[in-house]
């Protein structure tokens, strides 16, 4: 499928949206120049954010998920909407659904989860040197907060029926970010 900057691109029509979701169609024009349609949800994406202590411990959420009608332990983790700063997300959802404030922060890495289905990017952060402050949740959330051992987040966040893939990315992203942070002396 060309892009929409290329010359085989044709339209985009969006069926339905709302603050954070666009469900489009894209008319493009095949390699034997016949027309098609591609179905897609155009999204921002969101921001993840692994907390880290000083002694190296985490804080994991318990979140109920409505589509799944289950509940997730995950890494605290918010949706973004069209203009907004990676970073200001971040921030606000670390302070909204875990309670906390980081005075550091690091920048993991960036990954598209629905590359098939969706225009989505997601980041993720360390947030490090940590205070605790108020949960301010929103009406539709349910979050609870639990600090653990980083061994133990792993545990649960993998040992789970259902897995949260972002915040498996985001165990991924970090791994790499102390890797390199050991090959390079810091």
């Amino acid at each position: 499928m060309p892009s929409k900057n290329s010359k085989d691109f044709v339209s985009t029509e969006t069926i339905v949206s709302n603050s954070w979701h666009r469900y489009c169609v894209d008319r493009y024009r095949l390699r034997d120049g016949s027309l098609a349609d591609y179905y897609h949800i155009d999204m921002t994406g969101a921001c993840g954010i692994i907390p880290m202590f000083a002694d190296g411990s985490t804080v994991l959420l318990k979140v109920y998920r409505y589509l799944l009608d289950q509940t997730l332990w995950e890494f605290p983790i918010g949706g973004m909407t069209p203009g907004d700063d990676p970073l200001a997300v971040a921030k606000r959802e670390l302070q909204e659904e875990a309670g906390l404030l980081a005075e550091d922060w690091q920048e993991l890495g960036k990954f598209a989860p629905y590359k098939g289905a969706s225009t989505e990017v997601d980041h993720f952060y360390l947030a490090r040197h940590l205070t605790w402050t108020e949960q301010k949740l929103e009406p539709s959330e349910e979050i609870s907060v639990h600090p653990m051992s980083m061994s133990e987040a792993r545990r649960r966040l993998l040992g789970q029926a259902l897995v949260d893939g972002q915040s498996v990315v985001g165990l991924v992203l970090l791994d790499q970010y102390l890797a390199d942070q050991d090959q390079s002396g810091s």
